[in-house]
């Protein structure tokens, strides 16, 4: 039989599960998820070159190394199950300070949005973040990004929002953007977003306009090239529907990409807005109408639920299946953030997704990798393990991927991959 010459510098054999979450059927892949069993996947330069069992590696990669002249670096997985790295597509992980007495003041009654109107919340952060220094700030988050791979993420997406002055959301950036472009061994990949519609900062108290204009006009044409995505807190103790409409279409006639805090304490009409705009998600959807949600679909719109905000804030959980089953794609993120959803596991995610939220363990797996990657529009390149996607693979500690989400409150991840 004549093999195809194919380029390889890595293969991972011994795969005892290799969970692809394939968007096309794969040789002898089986379920909604594509599993093979016994697999193995081969890479070259970063890219997925090869998938297919393990007992065809053998002979098939001595041979490649022969045509190449080279060597091939084979790493034994052990038989344990393989995903592709988990995506968390809505982070700020980019902050300093904590807010633990707010946590606490809401166990005792207090609201968030009482804690808002007071100039705490998001003003606390950005009170500390603004007078700490980018030194600081790197070292923060690089501590946090460790967490998160160790935890099985492989691509994360970053906003800044706690600096909401020109100066400090220029920073935050350019801070994002040098972890970003880190050429470390096994870095994250890291997706920039800007959030300068955050919160209204204090010294705009009394003129929104006016802050209003300062992000359409200066902050969004300077910030061009710094993020792919324009984010706008759409609520009622942040940003009106109408100044989201204006932030938004300013940030997509600039090329940015959009994405919306939408409906997550009330009936904003950030989901409408969405559709309406062609958002690549909409994220939050506590309170998105049938209509709302309707609306999303027919424009496309991923929609990203955070259920780590319901666990830390005690309220509902959001119905995945009720977007489910009327035709969306749902993805999963951490919202890592000091306020609301202090956790940068991506696992925690999951298991509330599966036991609070209605969803099967497949529609969370695709959620937290897939779908993820739709919502940062990286689908094409990374979510699910397919020749010509990137290498980024979840090697886990367990043998059968149905230990997912049974085994919880322990880190279930043994390393991941970027090869």
């Amino acid at each position: 039989m004549t093999i195809t010459p194919i380029q390889v510098d890595t293969v991972i054999r011994n795969i005892g599960q290799l969970v692809t979450v394939a968007q096309q059927p794969l040789p002898q892949a089986s379920g909604s998820l594509q599993v093979i069993s016994n697999a193995a996947v081969a890479a070259y330069n970063g890219k997925i070159t090869w998938i297919g069992s393990d007992r065809e590696a053998e002979q098939f990669f001595r041979d490649a190394a022969i045509n190449q002249g080279q060597d091939i670096t084979i790493i034994d997985a052990g038989g344990v199950v393989v995903t592709p790295g988990l995506v968390d597509s809505h982070t700020h992980l980019l902050f300093a300070g904590d807010r633990a007495e707010e946590f606490h003041l809401r166990r005792n009654g207090v609201s968030y949005a009482e804690l808002l109107r007071q100039g705490r919340g998001i003003l606390t952060t950005m009170h500390a973040t603004r007078n700490t220094s980018p030194e600081a700030l790197t070292e923060l988050a690089l501590a946090r990004l460790a967490t998160m791979r160790a935890y099985g993420t492989t691509t994360a997406e970053v906003k800044t929002g706690y600096g909401l002055d020109f100066a400090s959301e220029e920073r935050c950036l350019q801070i994002i953007n040098a972890l970003a472009s880190s050429q470390a061994p096994g870095s994250l990949r890291i997706v920039p977003t800007f959030l300068g519609a955050h919160s209204l900062p204090p010294e705009y108290k009394e003129r929104r306009e006016a802050y209003v204009d300062l992000v359409v006009d200066q902050m969004l044409p300077s910030f061009v090239g710094l993020a792919r995505f324009c984010d706008v807190y759409c609520e009622r103790e942040a940003f009106t529907f109408e100044e989201c409409r204006r932030i938004l279409t300013r940030a997509r006639e600039l090329g940015y990409q959009l994405k919306i805090h939408a409906d997550q304490l009330s009936p904003s009409g950030g989901t409408r807005l969405a559709a309406e705009l062609g958002a690549i998600s909409a994220d939050h959807l506590d309170h998105a109408s049938d209509a709302d949600l309707d609306a999303l679909r027919e424009a496309g719109v991923v929609a990203t639920l955070l259920p780590g905000c319901s666990y830390t804030l005690r309220t509902p959980y959001p119905s995945a299946r009720r977007l489910l089953d009327r035709g969306l794609t749902v993805a999963l993120a951490t919202d890592f953030n000091p306020g609301t959803s202090y956790s940068e596991n991506m696992q925690t995610m999951l298991e509330l997704a599966m036991s609070a939220m209605g969803m099967t363990l497949e529609e969370a797996l695709a959620a937290g990798t897939l779908h993820g990657a739709r919502a940062l529009g990286l689908q094409n390149e990374i979510g699910s393990i397919e020749v010509d996607k990137r290498c980024e693979l979840a090697l886990w500690s367990i043998r059968d991927y149905h230990e997912i989400g049974y085994h919880f409150g322990v880190n279930l991840i043994q390393s991941i991959l970027l090869a």
